[in-house]
């Protein structure tokens, strides 16, 4: 009869811990942990004329990335429960690209990916509806408005002063469970390798472990036919040394990281399905290379970062549980 009192107990502990330690879905993505927290940065001589007092790559905490962008039916998913609420807030009857990209068609109510195109590409939106699919991961995928409009970043800034200058939330909120990657995010999972230098690490020139670009169409997602881009992870041979695809070629990926202390602009990491440039002196996958949008164009794709799991929680409930057994022997 003593051991009654077990089940509730650690269900209360599990409560407990999850409301501490939020265990974030892995929904339908593959991910890759990202280590070493507290590499260094990117010294002046692995960037070479690239430096413009750059320094990349440091992140003194482990997180989880998506191995692969965000495909056009991932993103569906999204634009299937959100998009009642942008005809209510925009008066838009006819879906922009900023908010349905170029595979997804919006038309008075009805709303689909084009016919002929693969759900399995990556898909191509707006900073700001970038924003709102986060907020929804974060919110659990809750149909109700508020899941759209907070979490990560507080759409209430997507604002504009007098003066012309704009409000949009610089950072993500430090709760986030999903978020889209920073610039040293993205540098880091994309080049920095802790096995090279004898262990002591460093970077890649390419975000492929090597320092060549890798070919278009043989081995990144880039080409100038009509089926380009093709699906997410054709190229599975061709990766960081963390075993993150596809971050040459696909879509041009929106960060969360403000441009030259405007926020209206973000910078953008990686390149596009029709960068089939190989061999340039300053090739658009170098390391960093990068560029930025406004978060208004509709030419951004996104790779999701989210929290790792601690185990932290598991190890001391495990440990609790068996000293209680144990007194009940």
């Amino acid at each position: 009869m003593r051991y009654t009192h077990i089940v509730p107990l650690a269900s209360m502990i599990l409560a407990t811990a999850a409301l501490a330690n939020p265990v974030p879905p892995s929904y339908d993505f593959n991910w890759a942990t990202i280590g070493d927290p507290g590499n260094r940065a990117t010294l002046d001589e692995e960037l070479g004329f690239l430096t413009n007092n750059q320094y990349l790559g440091s992140v003194n905490y482990e997180y989880r990335m998506a191995t692969t962008e965000v495909t056009v039916g991932q993103y569906f998913e999204f634009a299937q429960v959100y998009h009642p609420y942008y005809t209510a807030n925009t008066g838009n009857v006819l879906g922009f690209s900023d908010f349905t990209g170029g595979d997804i068609r919006l038309a008075w109510g009805d709303i689909s990916i084009r016919q002929g195109r693969s759900p399995n590409k990556p898909i191509d939106m707006g900073w700001e509806y970038a924003a709102r699919y986060v907020n929804w991961l974060h919110n659990g995928k809750v149909n109700e408005e508020w899941a759209f409009e907070t979490g990560v970043y507080d759409t209430s800034t997507f604002t504009q002063n007098p003066d012309g200058s704009w409000n949009h939330q610089a950072t993500r909120n430090p709760n986030a469970t999903f978020w889209m990657a920073t610039r040293d995010e993205w540098t880091k999972a994309g080049y920095w390798d802790p096995d090279l230098n004898n262990g002591e690490g460093g970077y890649h020139l390419f975000p492929n472990g090597s320092s060549e670009q890798s070919m278009p169409g043989t081995e990144r997602n880039a080409g100038n036919g009509s089926e380009y881009p093709l699906d997410v992870g054709s190229f599975p041979d061709v990766m960081s040394p963390w075993g993150i695809l596809d971050m040459e070629g696909g879509v041009e990926e929106w960060t969360g990281s403000v441009f030259n202390n405007d926020l209206r602009w973000r910078f953008m990491m990686g390149s596009g399905s029709g960068d089939t440039a190989f061999g340039e002196l300053i090739a658009h996958d170098m390391l960093g290379r990068m560029s930025a949008n406004s978060v208004f164009s509709p030419s951004g794709g996104i790779r999701l970062v989210s929290t790792v799991p601690s185990p932290s929680t598991i190890v001391v409930l495990g440990a609790f549980l068996i000293g209680f057994r144990r007194r009940y022997r």
